[in-house]
């Protein structure tokens, strides 16, 4: 992904009505939380740079506006909000920090997710308890908030099954249409969390390794002591789904196609089959097929 130059105005894309401009300079600094620290500046231009250089050359080229943005938000997060202070250096940049989960179209999001979560993430006293709040509002209030749509709607977004990938970006695709399918679910989750400087991905398996077959896609939440799964729902269920263990103890790290893995900007040890597409095309993944085994013998 290369990085387009544009010192311009912000132009918020879908959801905003007027153009916003916003200054930012290098002396746009942050203090790095937690113990696995990076060892760079957590500045605006940093965060770009990083996000810039350690993107897969599958990922479109976005001009310098929206980069800034995005890294201006994520900062904004990091730095107002209590719980999310918590989140290592490290975690911030691979799992708060990117715009994009899988292959969706890019929605300018994060501004108008932040200004929606954060009065209500700020009073949270844990990641938990952040995740657990914020969740049911991320189906309900985002669609409902002329902060992030240009013709809000009162009525929450439902499930409504095989509609990937025509229902994934979370804006312009989910928020706007009301409904989408486990993926398109699982992103828009993954985007409210991060917006709030939660660690989030999207998390799943390209074919049930079972007779009946069929794909699923979920999320993962870091909590402080480690990552959590759920189903895209609003009803927060922590480790707990109708998937797992009956699905995850079956799954094959030794076969990508029934292997658990979850979808990562940086290079990881495996690549997610987004079968989605044909041909499928391979994103860039960690497996975690090994702890949903382990997470099923303790069931």
């Amino acid at each position: 992904m290369r990085r387009r130059e544009d010192r311009g105005c912000i132009f918020p894309a879908v959801g905003h009505g007027s153009a916003l401009c916003l200054l930012f300079t290098p002396a746009c600094a942050f203090s790095a939380w937690g113990d696995h620290s990076t060892g760079m500046a957590l500045t605006v231009d940093g965060v770009m740079n990083w996000l810039v250089q350690n993107a897969d050359a599958l990922q479109p080229s976005m001009p310098d506006h929206y980069l800034r943005s995005n890294a201006f938000y994520a900062l904004k997060a990091r730095g107002e909000i209590p719980v999310a202070q918590e989140v290592p250096e490290e975690l911030f940049l691979k799992e708060v920090l990117p715009y994009r989960v899988v292959d969706e179209p890019v929605d300018h999001w994060r501004e108008g997710f932040f200004q929606v979560l954060a009065p209500h993430a700020m009073r949270a006293t844990s990641l938990r308890g952040a995740v657990e709040d914020l969740v049911p509002r991320i189906f309900q209030e985002l669609r409902a908030s002329p902060k992030v749509m240009r013709k809000p709607n009162q009525t929450a977004v439902v499930f409504k099954s095989n509609l990937t990938p025509e229902m994934m970006a979370p804006i312009s695709e989910t928020l706007t249409s009301g409904y989408a399918s486990c993926t398109g679910s699982s992103i828009l989750i993954v985007d409210g969390l991060r917006s709030v400087g939660i660690p989030a991905r999207l998390v799943g398996t390209p074919q049930w390794n079972i007779p009946t077959g069929g794909n699923h896609n979920w999320v993962e939440v870091w909590t402080g002591d480690g990552w959590h799964f759920f189903d895209a729902v609003p009803d927060v269920r922590l480790d707990e789904a109708w998937f797992a263990p009956s699905n995850t103890k079956f799954a094959n790290n030794k076969d990508s196609t029934h292997a658990i893995l979850s979808a990562e900007w940086t290079k990881g040890d495996a690549t997610y089959p987004l079968t989605w597409r044909k041909p499928a095309v391979l994103w860039r993944a960690e497996g975690r097929t090994a702890f949903y085994l382990a997470k099923s013998e303790q069931s």
